[in-house]
């Protein structure tokens, strides 16, 4: 049988220093398959949230302390089946303390600091994890970025 793998862009956020979370996300069945460390320009940030450009918290999303330019961000593709519902669970809600209360597990429960400072980021759907794999890791073709992977057993 083949079962179609999914690929999501993951961001673990500078505000989140703690090298455990890479171990927690792989020991949560998650494979890397992607990594790199980078630091955001202003127009990076911008681009990287575009679709959220027409919203009221789009300034305190690219301003907020620069909290996603303060230092490097972890960009990962991680690769699962069920990706997008898998990961979903897994970051946890937004709003960390709502987090710590509804998902105590979660990663944002875990890592998080504040709403603006949620530790991680995933894309919210499969159109927007494409766009941003091919914004941040430009080497990997359109092709290769959107073909699922299969694992058979």
């Amino acid at each position: 049988f083949f079962f179609p793998l999914e690929d999501m862009l993951a961001v673990i956020k500078p505000d989140t220093q703690h090298k455990g979370i890479i171990s927690e996300i792989r020991g949560r069945g998650f494979t890397i398959s992607r990594l790199k460390d980078t630091v955001l320009s202003r127009e990076m940030a911008e681009e990287f949230y575009r679709e959220h450009r027409d919203k009221p918290f789009f300034s305190q999303l690219i301003n907020h302390g620069l909290f996603l330019r303060s230092g490097p961000c972890t960009m990962m593709v991680l690769t699962k089946d069920n990706m997008l519902e898998e990961w979903r669970a897994s970051m946890g809600p937004t709003d960390p303390s709502e987090a710590r209360q509804a998902a105590p597990g979660s990663l944002r429960a875990c890592f998080a600091k504040e709403i603006l400072e949620t530790a991680v980021h995933g894309s919210s759907n499969t159109q927007h994890t494409h766009q941003k794999i091919q914004f941040l890791f430009r080497d990997i073709s359109t092709e290769s970025a959107t073909s699922p992977a299969y694992l058979y057993i």
